[in-house]
C-alpha cells in the first residue's frame, strides 16, 4: 500500500455524497429488516408502533422508526438485541446504563473486520503510516476502548503497543526508546504522561518521535488540544465513539480539524431536536443520533447519544465526502464522564441508600495534574454512632464495584452541606469545566 496517498480506503472515503446515500437507504432497509426478523427487542418495539420492514422505504422514512435511549435498551438484557446465531458471535463487550445491568454487545466476525477497518481509516487519516508505531492507552477490557485502534494499527500494518491505562513511568519511557510515533488515550492522560516526563527530565516536546496523538473518550476542548500539543510535541485529534457501536472509530478529526468524519458507510447520523424528536436543519445544533448501518451481530437503530453536536455534510477539505460532526458541547441527561467511564448520579444515589447511616451527600469533580479526582463528602443521620474510617471505606468499596470508579470519601459534620430539606438530598460540582477541558471550538 502506496505510503504517500491520503486515503487508507480513497474509493469509499471520497465516496459522492448522493452515492453514499444511496447506500445508506439500502443498508437501511436491510438493518432495519434483519433487527424485524431476528432480534426481539426491535421486533417488538416496531409492533407496538405499528411498523413492518416494508415501510421503510427511504431515508427519510427513518423518522417513522422509535427512538432508542439506555433506558429502553436495558430491558433488551441480555440477548433481546442479539440479531445473529450465538454460533456467529466471537466477542461481546458491554455498554454501561442507568442500571447495574450492562448492555451487551455482541460482534461477528463481520463486525471486527469492519471495526479494525474503520480504525485504520482514522490512524491514516491523522498521518500515521505502515511500520510506525502506535502506543494505546485506551483501556482494554468490557468497554471497547483499546481493541479498535489496537485492530485498526493491524490492518493499516503499523505497530500496535497495547499498553492500556496507568504505568506512566514505562509507557514515557517506551515512548522515548522505541521512537514511538503516535499515542491514543484519553486527554486527562495525556496530559498527566506529559507532566511526569516533566518531573523525570523528559521533554516529551523535545525528546521522543511523537507527530501525532489521538485523542477521545472525555470532553476535550481546543484549549486542551493545544496544551496536549505543546505538551508532547505533536498534532492532536479528536476521535468520538460509543461502547453501543464498537467504538472508537466512529468520527475522527482530518488534517482540516473542522470537525469528525463519521463513516456513512458504517453509520447513519442525525441531528434531532432533543424535546420533539424532530430534526434539525442541517448545521444547526442538536441531539446526535446514530443507526449503525452495517451491523452483523447487534441491532442498534436510531439511538440517542444524548451528545450535543451539529452535522455538516459539505464536503471537507481534505477531499472526504464523509458527514462531519462537531464538538461535542454538551449533553441532554445527567451522565457524567469520570476517567473515561459514563457514570450516572442516579446509580450513584442507589449504592448510597445501601448505607441508612447516610444522609445527604455531595458529588464534586475536579482536575487533578490532568486526571479527574472524584470526591464524596458525606453526612450522618441524626443519632448514627460509626467509625468514619469503617464507613468511608465501605462506602468507596461499594461505589467502585457499582459504577467501576473509586471515588475519595469523606464523613463532613451534619447540617455542613447545607442539603436540608433538598429533594433528591444530594448535589453534584464539577469543577472540570474551569480546567480547560470544556470550551468551544474543534
Amino acid at each position: 500500500m502506496p505510503q504517500h496517498r491520503p486515503y487508507f480506503n480513497p474509493k469509499v472515503e471520497t465516496l459522492p455524497k448522493d452515492s453514499l446515500r444511496e447506500l445508506q437507504a439500502d443498508m437501511l432497509r436491510d438493518v432495519v429488516d434483519r433487527a424485524y426478523r431476528k432480534s426481539p427487542f426491535y421486533r417488538d418495539l416496531y409492533r407496538k408502533a405499528g411498523i413492518v420492514p416494508r415501510d421503510i422505504k427511504t431515508l427519510e422514512d427513518l423518522r417513522r422508526l422509535p427512538l432508542v435511549d439506555k433506558a429502553k435498551a436495558d430491558r433488551a438484557y441480555p440477548f433481546g438485541m442479539l440479531m445473529c446465531d450465538i454460533s456467529q458471535v466471537r466477542q461481546v463487550h458491554a455498554a454501561t446504563t442507568p442500571s447495574r445491568q450492562m448492555l451487551p454487545i455482541y460482534a461477528t466476525e463481520k463486525d471486527l473486520e469492519d471495526w479494525a477497518e474503520r480504525c485504520a481509516r482514522v490512524l491514516w487519516m491523522i498521518g500515521l503510516r505502515p511500520g510506525e508505531y502506535l502506543q494505546n492507552a485506551f483501556r482494554f477490557g468490557l468497554s471497547t476502548g483499546g481493541f479498535g485502534f489496537h485492530y485498526g494499527a493491524q490492518k493499516a500494518g503499523m505497530i500496535s503497543i497495547p499498553a492500556s491505562v496507568g504505568g506512566t513511568d514505562k509507557q514515557i519511557s517506551s515512548i522515548v526508546d522505541l521512537g514511538v510515533e503516535g499515542i491514543a488515550m484519553m486527554p486527562s492522560f495525556g496530559l498527566f504522561l506529559g507532566m511526569r516526563a516533566q518531573e523525570m527530565g523528559i521533554d516529551l516536546a523535545k525528546d521522543s518521535n511523537l507527530k501525532v496523538g489521538l485523542f477521545g473518550a472525555e470532553p476535550t476542548s481546543r484549549r486542551m488540544k493545544n496544551r496536549l500539543a505543546g505538551l508532547l510535541g505533536l498534532k492532536a485529534f479528536g476521535e468520538y465513539g460509543m461502547n453501543e457501536f464498537l467504538g472508537p472509530g466512529m468520527a475522527c478529526q482530518c488534517v482540516v480539524k473542522k470537525g469528525m468524519h463519521a463513516w456513512a458507510d458504517h453509520f447513519l447520523v442525525e441531528c434531532i431536536d432533543p424535546a420533539t424528536g424532530e430534526p434539525v436543519p442541517e448545521g444547526n445544533s442538536g441531539e446526535l443520533v446514530w443507526t449503525w448501518l452495517s451491523a452483523e451481530g447487534t441491532a442498534v437503530i436510531r439511538y440517542r447519544s444524548h451528545d450535543i453536536s451539529r452535522v455538516l455534510w459539505k464536503e471537507c477539505l481534505c477531499g472526504r465526502t464523509h458527514p462531519r460532526i462537531r464538538r461535542i458541547t454538551g449533553r441532554t441527561d445527567d451522565a457524567l464522564s469520570i476517567g473515561g467511564y459514563i457514570v450516572y448520579p442516579s446509580r450513584l444515589r442507589d449504592v448510597m441508600l445501601l448505607f441508612p447511616e447516610v444522609g445527604p451527600f455531595q458529588v464534586s469533580l475536579d482536575s487533578v495534574k490532568g486526571l479527574d479526582c472524584f470526591s464524596v463528602k458525606v453526612e450522618l443521620r441524626e443519632g448514627v454512632d460509626i467509625d468514619p474510617v469503617v464507613l468511608t471505606k465501605r462506602i468507596s468499596s461499594a461505589v467502585c464495584s457499582y459504577l467501576v470508579c473509586t471515588p475519595l470519601v469523606e464523613v463532613v459534620p451534619r447540617g455542613s452541606l447545607g442539603l436540608e430539606g433538598v429533594d433528591p438530598p444530594f448535589r453534584v460540582i464539577d469543577y472540570r469545566r474551569s480546567s480547560g477541558r470544556y470550551g468551544a471550538g474543534d
